[in-house]
């Protein structure tokens, strides 16, 4: 049977005649009805009509096109829908019992429907208008991604299996993830929490809640976890055992504050919140220098409290040994002109002393020799711009 009339856009009917029907002119339904999948792809189309015809098809991938419409009803086998990067207003996925994946996003979808799609295992619907999500008739769900919509609510209480959870950057005030017990990653930053709960979360690897109104974060029951990013809350405390277990943390910009720390003929160091540690403005033949540390608690303070005063005392030495290092490697600059800039002391007790070797094309360039905690200098600079 001809079916060309049916495709009306001129470049989808094209494709077809170039894929399937070796360019006589028409397309039969024979030359697709047996197609399984599609990948249309950036292709300039404005409508897939003549979709229809592929009854058989169970894969489309037709994102970065200018589709305003997609008609699926007669498509009952398709498992898998990549229409992201569209104009779409609506999508209608009633008769898609068989769908597993779908990614709608970045259209200009203001509801979605996944009532009669039992089976989708991984959705992404992110930057579109939806303001509610029903995921009631999803057990299988085991990845959403729904991140820069309008939602107020996202209801998962009957996805026991999801695995990824990513919301971030909507107007959610208070989010359950409770039955989620196989959750290994959530991203809810920027929305509008006042709590997390994630005791019922064993298996958490990862958590972003950053941007958001938390007052207390317990993660007692999170054995697993390896990265947590919660900067910008009003924490005002986070358990220090965290800090010395997890891969990657960051929580500046809390509530969170820490007694001043005095060294004995060194100075005093007073925890900066913007960035997490204990930093101290000390006088160095008569010129302010910045030192750094990576101890974000009272505690981590006190033990690196030694490395810094026994540090302080040789520390005539230790920039001259700096220069020195600089001067072996540049044998052709004058390291009397550079500047002391700053020092770094690290939690294990190594510290960086750092000199300012002024601008160049890449930026402001800045040279670093490292110590170990015995004080022995490394032959390796280190070099950094900004």
């Amino acid at each position: 049977m001809d079916i060309t009339r049916d495709f009306t856009d001129e470049l989808f009917k094209q494709w077809v005649l170039v894929h399937f029907c070796d360019n006589r002119g028409t397309i039969q339904s024979s030359d697709i009805n047996n197609v399984t999948s599609l990948s249309l792809a950036n292709q300039n189309f404005s409508s897939l009509a003549g979709l229809e015809h592929f009854s058989m098809l169970e894969e489309l991938d037709c994102s970065y096109n200018q589709l305003t419409v997609l008609e699926l009803s007669r498509n009952p086998n398709l498992k898998t829908l990549i229409c992201k990067e569209n104009l779409l207003l609506s999508l209608d996925l009633s008769e898609n019992s068989e769908l597993e994946i779908l990614n709608c996003s970045f259209n200009r979808l203001r509801a979605l429907d996944v009532s009669n799609n039992p089976k989708l295992v991984k959705l992404e619907c992110h930057w579109n208008m939806l303001s509610r999500l029903n995921l009631d008739h999803n057990p299988s769900l085991k990845e959403l991604s729904c991140s820069y919509n309008a939602f107020f609510t996202l209801e998962l209480d009957h996805n026991k299996l999801l695995e990824r959870l990513e919301c971030s950057n909507n107007y959610i005030l208070h989010l359950d993830v409770s039955s989620c017990m196989n959750l290994l990653e959530i991203r809810c930053n920027h929305n509008h929490l006042t709590e997390l709960d994630t005791c019922n979360n064993p298996k958490l690897e990862s958590v972003r809640c950053f941007n958001n109104h938390i007052s207390k974060l317990d993660f007692s029951q999170n054995e697993r976890l390896q990265e947590l990013y919660c900067s910008e809350n009003k924490l005002t405390e986070l358990d220090s055992e965290l800090q010395s277990r997890l891969v990657r943390i960051q929580f500046g910009n809390n509530l969170i504050f820490e007694p001043d720390i005095s060294i004995s003929g060194v100075g005093i160091f007073q925890y900066d919140v913007s960035m997490s540690c204990y930093t101290a403005t000390l006088t160095y033949k008569g010129q302010n220098l910045v030192v750094t540390t990576d101890a974000s608690t009272k505690a981590a303070m006190d033990q690196l409290s030694p490395v810094i005063e026994e540090a302080w005392k040789h520390f005539d030495e230790l920039c001259e040994q700096t220069l020195q290092v600089i001067g072996k490697a540049h044998p052709d600059e004058d390291v009397n002109g550079l500047i002391l800039a700053d020092v770094v002391f690290e939690e294990g007790g190594c510290f960086r002393i750092g000199y300012d070797a002024g601008d160049t094309p890449a930026g402001r360039l800045y040279l670093y020799a490292s110590f170990n905690e015995k004080m022995d200098i490394s032959d390796a600079l280190i070099y950094e711009t900004y």
